[in-house]
């Protein structure tokens, strides 16, 4: 692997982000254990990322924070390909 493309892994996965549930129960104010940290996250449907319990994804619990606030419309309908979909049909190409 050249320099060039150590520096784009490095960026691609300084960029991924996510959030403890004990962060992310601090800063509801409650504790993670608590059953009012899990029922909140039900309501809101907040859920950890898929393999790993304990981990959220902070895009998801911003969008969902905005939803209940009346920030921004519930189950907007996404405009074009999603950036996931993107990746794939790149990677298909390749």
């Amino acid at each position: 692997m050249n320099r060039q493309e150590n520096g784009f892994y490095e960026q691609a996965l300084a960029s991924i982000c996510l959030i403890a549930d004990e962060d992310l129960a601090r800063s509801f104010g409650v504790r993670v254990r608590a059953t009012k940290f899990k029922n909140m996250c039900r309501e809101l449907d907040i859920h950890p990322v898929p393999g790993n319990p304990k981990m959220f994804d902070p895009k998801l619990v911003r969008r969902r924070l905005d939803e209940a606030q009346g920030l921004c419309p519930k189950n907007k309908p996404v405009e074009g390909v999603s950036l996931t979909e993107k990746r794939r049909m790149r990677r298909a190409a390749s």
